[in-house]
């Protein structure tokens, strides 16, 4: 019998809705708010410190993101006068936008990458492994999301091409929507824009994509006619979409976003420290939803395996990056746009220089780098020759657990320290298999990008949004998150591979087998050796009690990276602690 699930204050009424938070009240209409606790670590201090930085509002009220885009796309930092020799530890988005920053001001960079073979760290394409030469796809960063001006502006810049990506499934005949300029409207009312206006016309969605669960098969258009036939399989009376439930859910304390700035970062304060301890499961147990609800909504929207992360980091998602939100893909792959950093910075960028000691004193930084051996996928250990590097100050702007196998003389604050050791980061893996043919796009059920959800341990399938010029194409077969990911891990690469084609075929029958070219890759990033994680994912008090300790200057040692931010596993949060960190340096 299907269990029935009440309205989300029904059953134990603890939600503190966004209007009452707003208004300044301590219980919620049905019950006690979750209870602030008196250390620093939970205080209102904190949490507006949070409320401010995912705001991107700084201590005087000027509109950060706005400045930052302006130092970033526009001006530039101030020409120096006083150069200064800066070491930046990190070839990722953070450490080489950073670095092109200081460089571009006149000052003395050079940029420290581990990886003999590549740089972008968590930005990583693959290209020329393919049967087809033409073809390549993302081993990491896919997708841009329209909410990320930073990014989509700095890609512009560089003079990258970009396109439309769809989340969502199109008809294969169908246009994508011209590339239009990025624009940043701000709360003061001012706006910037890298282009003229003009309007963003998407091809609407054509919901053929398959949702694969309890031994049943339907497209998502069908899923959409009827959740309640799908859901059942779950054992819960749900009328409505996995999404829209969960919407709504999250929506209980979204703060609207016409909200006078100073309302806003008081109420998004008070969600902060309401729900900092508050993991996802708990928080929605005590929304009134049932296990079994959980469970249809958890399989279906990939949130399974993150329930008992901290729910600040699915609020903050949820407002920042709206469900309707467009996405933008790069041609040639996410790595053009480190790629293009690289090669602009040149000499200045040293490769296979892995820091394993940094040293500061009130003269200046010193850092100790080994080579290794092996390659970033094969085995290897450090090895000869050991080198140093001096400079005025230190860009920091490697992922927390890579900083965990450092030495720093001397020690970095306790905080620090603790953030170091103690922050969660996330487990994240894909498959990714060729095919002859598209067939995915062929009959009359035929589709393009967008993808497919399963029960089975591939859980998300997503399909290609441009392929011009090839008969084939990549498919990210397998995407997994935390501990879905984490059994991925556990497997040989062949492994991988031999399973996620069939979690396909299971989805898309026998055929697969006769378009499989046998070429498969996967990637690991919780068993990458250079960034040990996918990314920080706080679990439940995390946040307050670590995040400002993230983004501390250590004496000389300035602190870069996603991870400082609150848009973590985003380049977008990469960008923004770049311009950060790089104002700190110049500004010495």
């Amino acid at each position: 019998m299907a269990e029935t699930v009440f309205g989300r204050r029904a059953l134990l009424g603890t939600a503190v809705a966004a209007g009452a938070l707003a208004a300044g009240a301590t219980t919620a209409a049905c019950g006690g708010a979750p209870t602030a606790r008196t250390d620093y670590a939970r205080s209102m201090d904190r949490s507006v410190e949070l409320a401010r930085e995912m705001l991107q509002v700084s201590p005087d009220g000027k509109d950060l993101k706005l400045a930052y885009l302006r130092t970033l796309i526009d001006t530039g930092l101030p020409k120096t006068t006083a150069p200064k020799r800066v070491l930046v530890i990190g070839g990722g988005p953070a450490g080489l936008t950073a670095a092109t920053l200081l460089a571009d001001a006149g000052h003395d960079v050079t940029v420290l990458e581990a990886n003999a073979s590549r740089t972008g760290g968590r930005v990583k394409t693959f290209r020329g492994v393919f049967t087809d030469p033409a073809l390549y796809a993302e081993a990491g960063a896919m997708r841009l999301p329209s909410a990320h001006p930073m990014v989509l502006a700095l890609a512009d810049k560089l003079g990258l091409r970009r396109r439309q990506f769809h989340n969502a499934d199109v008809t294969p005949e169908a246009r994508s929507a011209a590339v239009t300029p990025v624009a940043y409207r701000s709360f003061t009312g001012e706006e910037w824009t890298n282009g003229p206006a003009a309007e963003f016309r998407p091809p609407g969605a054509a919901g053929r994509t398959l949702i694969n669960t309890n031994g049943r098969i339907v497209s998502r258009a069908e899923y959409a006619g009827n959740p309640a036939a799908v859901h059942a399989g779950f054992g819960v009376d749900l009328s409505t979409t996995a999404r829209a439930a969960l919407d709504q859910a999250l929506h209980e304390v979204a703060v609207p976003d016409d909200w006078p700035i100073d309302r806003k970062i008081d109420s998004w304060a008070k969600v902060f420290n309401a729900y900092e301890d508050y993991s996802t499961h708990r928080y929605l147990m005590e929304h009134g939803w049932s296990l079994s609800h959980l469970g249809a909504v958890g399989t279906l929207e990939n949130l399974t395996s993150r329930l008992h992360y901290g729910v600040i980091s699915a609020m903050v998602d949820h407002a920042l990056i709206r469900p309707d939100a467009s996405y933008w893909e790069l041609e040639g792959g996410t790595a053009t746009l480190t790629d293009a950093l690289t090669r602009n910075l040149g000499p200045a960028v040293r490769q296979g220089k892995r820091m394993t000691r940094i040293e500061q004193n009130d003269r200046g930084v010193k850092v100790w780098t080994t080579a290794e051996t092996g390659s970033e996928i094969t085995d290897g250990a450090p090895a000869d020759p050991i080198e140093s590097f001096e400079g005025d100050y230190a860009v920091l702007a490697i992922p927390l657990t890579a900083a965990r196998f450092c030495t720093f003389d001397p020690p970095l604050s306790y905080p620090t320290r603790r953030a170091i050791t103690e922050l969660h980061q996330d487990a994240a893996t894909k498959v990714l298999l060729e095919f002859k043919t598209r067939f995915w796009e062929q009959g009359p059920a035929g589709f393009r990008g967008g993808g497919c959800v399963s029960d089975c341990p591939n859980r998300f399938i997503y399909f290609p949004s441009h392929v011009p010029e090839s008969d084939g194409g990549v498919v990210l077969s397998s995407y997994t998150w935390s501990d879905d990911a984490m059994r991925w891990d556990s497997l040989t690469d062949s492994e991988r591979v031999h399973f996620a084609l069939a979690g396909v075929r299971r989805i898309f029958g026998p055929r697969v087998d006769a378009e499989f070219t046998g070429v498969g890759l996967s990637q690991s990033w919780q068993r990458a050796r250079y960034a040990l994680g996918e990314a920080v994912i706080p679990t439940p008090g995390q946040l307050h009690e670590h995040h400002a300790a993230t983004r501390t200057i250590e004496g000389r040692i300035h602190l870069a990276g996603d991870h400082t931010s609150l848009k973590p596993a985003w380049i977008e949060g990469a960008l923004e602690s770049a311009v950060r960190t790089a104002l700190e340096v110049h500004n010495r």
